[in-house]
């Protein structure tokens, strides 16, 4: 079974997310913040796809997903970006900091789906 992590700090996008992901097979953990994310990866390992919050006004984001993707090296694993609005500038900053791709909010389960189906190894329907 794939492994999701989410890290936001808004809990309800933590619960409407592990809701919609469990849903397609995924076994879904939820921290709050990139530090949680990084304690939690220690003590479990990488997870096959993390979704991370990320917003212009506060760089730990993309950070974390620079850090993250560092520390995993050449391990397989998903970086999607949770975003609040279609930011150019920090999209690009996610990109070249190792984000896979892109998660916009609000999402649903089909927005949400669509986002994860190359990633996601056996779908639920």
């Amino acid at each position: 079974m794939q492994t999701c992590l989410i890290i936001d700090e808004a809990p309800v996008i933590r619960k409407i997310a592990s809701r919609i992901l469990l849903q397609f097979g995924l076994a879904v953990e939820c921290v709050a913040t990139p530090a949680e994310a990084q304690i939690w990866i220690g003590e479990n390992g990488f997870p096959d796809i993390a979704i991370v919050a990320a917003n212009a006004s506060e760089p730990s984001g993309v950070d974390f997903v620079r850090e993250y993707r560092r520390r995993a090296g050449q391990a397989p694993v998903v970086i999607l970006a949770l975003l609040a609005e279609a930011n150019l500038g920090l999209m690009t900053r996610l990109r070249r900091a190792g984000a896979n791709g892109y998660v916009f909010k609000p999402f649903d389960r089909r927005s949400l789906g669509e986002q994860l189906a190359p990633y996601i190894a056996d779908q639920a329907a």
